[in-house]
């Protein structure tokens, strides 16, 4: 218990206090409730039958603990404070924002002020004091035993509620039915949802010498998934790495996700994106993981994919006698790594042996002088138009046979 030292009984005008208080307490509650619904908007928004029994039963309980801590010197603690407890819990439950709660307890301890203050003497200064010193004192405790269960509840709902919806996303990943679950949890499937694959970039941070990069790895993973929580009704499957999300985002949303997911985490952030109804989940997750691949073998720089923009690298990423062929085009470089280099470069400078000198670092010459090298190893010219698709295609399929998905 909390005990002030000294105590004596506290006057109000020659009164005892616990007195003059409790005669009135039947008002006071009626006071309190009233200025709940005036000042605190949420308490304007409860049913009648919630604000005249249950807050009306703990205001009555909470004024009764503050009459008894001016009667006494002593701030209560312990199983007195268990309805306090109890109605943290409930109010939490019902999702009552805690500033509400605990704004609610400091306007009981107002009114209890304002209810006596009137009437002190003079001489009764001192009385008038040690009130108020009782109404911190008091206030500070329910603060801390009010907040503590509040956050012990909320806790113990967020959980069960993610444990759920990692049930209903694990059954749709699996193609199990899923209604009864998602009904449990409170949660309407879509018709539709944006099933993407994500990777994720290391940050600078994990490469630090000294720092824990599986610490920097976690803290990453956290404001992912608090960013992907924002989205009512989306679920992911994540690691440090990245994952597998259930966006209830629409698709032209997803680029502005990727760059709030990236730049809340500090990395760089690539998702690869299909629709499908909640029964073809499994096999459109299975298509943005094969699309990550294509991503990753290709080397495409961070973005929001689809089938669309990936469609030939996903084709020749296939295996195949096709593939194999077309790979075989590019044997002769496989040791040659200058050469590949210079023929990447330049098809990705749409043909330009000026930009791709520039960003080798070379002379112009020397660009010239690798690509004719690999048109007499190859004997595919890069400087023709006609033979161009067989080129980009040779060079597909030349990385996904040696990068298989």
């Amino acid at each position: 218990m909390i005990v002030v030292t000294d105590h004596k009984e506290l006057r109000s005008g020659g009164v005892p206090v616990h007195e003059l208080l409790r005669s009135r307490l039947p008002r006071l509650v009626d006071d309190v409730l009233a200025r709940l619904v005036a000042e605190i908007p949420l308490y304007a928004q409860l049913p009648s039958e919630e604000l005249q029994g249950d807050i009306r039963r703990i205001t009555d309980q909470s004024l009764r603990a503050f009459i008894e801590a001016f009667r006494t010197g002593v701030v209560p603690t312990g199983d007195v404070l268990a309805p306090l407890r109890e109605s943290a819990r409930r109010r939490a439950e019902e999702g009552v924002p805690l500033e509400a709660l605990l704004a609610a307890y400091h306007l009981g301890g107002k009114v209890c002020a304002d209810g006596v203050a009137i009437g002190f003497r003079p001489d009764e200064l001192a009385d008038a004091i040690m009130l108020n010193r009782l109404i911190l004192d008091f206030l500070q405790q329910v603060t801390a035993v009010v907040s503590a269960s509040y956050f012990e509840e909320r806790q113990s709902i967020a959980g069960e509620v993610q444990a759920t919806r990692q049930a209903v996303l694990a059954a749709l990943l699996d193609g199990r039915a899923v209604d009864e679950t998602a009904l449990r949890a409170g949660t309407r499937l879509p018709a539709e949802f944006v099933v993407a694959g994500m990777a994720f970039g290391a940050h600078p941070d994990e490469h630090q010498p000294g720092v824990d990069p599986q610490i920097v790895a976690r803290r990453k993973l956290r404001r992912i998934r608090v960013e992907l929580e924002r989205l009512d009704g989306s679920m992911a499957s994540l690691s440090v790495d990245g994952g597998i999300a259930l966006l209830s985002a629409k698709e032209g949303e997803v680029e502005n996700l990727r760059t709030r997911l990236s730049r809340v985490a500090g990395v760089d952030v690539t998702l690869a994106i299909t629709t499908s109804a909640p029964a073809a989940v499994p096999a459109a997750a299975a298509l943005v993981r094969d699309l990550l691949d294509v991503i990753r073998i290709h080397r495409h720089p961070p973005g929001v994919y689809e089938l669309d923009d990936l469609v030939l690298e996903f084709q020749l990423s296939r295996p195949g006698p096709a593939r194999d062929r077309l790979a075989q085009l590019l044997e002769p470089l496989e040791d040659r790594a200058d050469l590949l280099s210079t023929l990447r470069c330049y098809l990705a400078n749409a043909r330009g042996r000026r930009q791709t000198a520039a960003d080798l670092h070379l002379h112009a010459n020397t660009v010239d002088y690798r690509l004719k090298q690999v048109a007499k190893l190859t004997g595919l010219d890069p400087g023709s138009d006609d033979q161009l698709p067989r080129i980009v295609a040779a060079l597909v399929a030349f990385d996904a046979q040696r990068s298989p998905l």
